[in-house]
């Protein structure tokens, strides 16, 4: 069977154990028009996509051995658009927050589109944000705080929570819908005006 042919999970087996080091090569390729376009969308230039797509790949010689990758498009996906907000943050030295769903434990990848909201703010407006998780509900400030600033998996947060999966995946979504209506009617009203 030619490398084209073989699924992503037993190319990523044979990249992390060294038996076949153009492994990750077959498989970056598949994806690279998916990883070019991520860049495209959120770097907006070309050439910064290009070279965006380069330092992934590196990214990925590097990173790759020490995940579990269940879905590795869906993963891939979520790595490309990390990288090119850190690099927007860098350039821009803005705080930046992203809220979207992650790829679930199930497998199934992100409703790309609809489910994104990313927030890229400046420091006085990173001071809203940190007003607006205040004023969620405790358990969907302590889910949020868990998952987006001290990355913690979902399961992970069951465990430190003693909650279900269900909850914690609602605790999160819910959390995250106030957090963006509260930080919309803010900058609608202006930072001074208190919700």
């Amino acid at each position: 069977m030619k490398n084209q042919e073989v699924p992503d999970k037993i190319l990523i087996e044979r990249f992390r154990t060294g038996s076949d080091r153009e492994a990750l090569g077959t498989l970056f390729l598949r994806y690279m028009e998916l990883v070019y376009g991520v860049c495209l969308k959120y770097l907006g230039q070309p050439e910064a996509a290009q070279d965006a797509v380069m330092d992934i790949y590196e990214h990925l010689n590097r990173k790759l051995p020490g995940h579990e990758v269940d879905n590795f498009s869906g993963w891939l996906y979520m790595v490309s658009k990390n990288h090119c907000l850190q690099h927007l943050r860098k350039k821009s030295n803005l705080l930046t927050v992203s809220l979207d769903d992650p790829v679930m434990q199930n497998g199934q990848e992100a409703h790309q589109e609809d489910e994104e909201f990313d927030l890229i703010v400046s420091e006085d407006i990173a001071d809203q944000l940190h007003h607006c998780i205040e004023l969620l509900p405790e358990k969907q400030q302590l889910c949020i705080r868990m998952f987006y600033f001290e990355k913690k998996s979902y399961a992970e947060i069951c465990e430190i929570t003693q909650q279900p999966m269900d909850l914690v995946r609602s605790n999160i979504q819910n959390g995250r819908r106030n957090l963006k209506k509260c930080i919309q009617t803010k900058q609608r009203l202006g930072s001074g005006t208190d919700i």
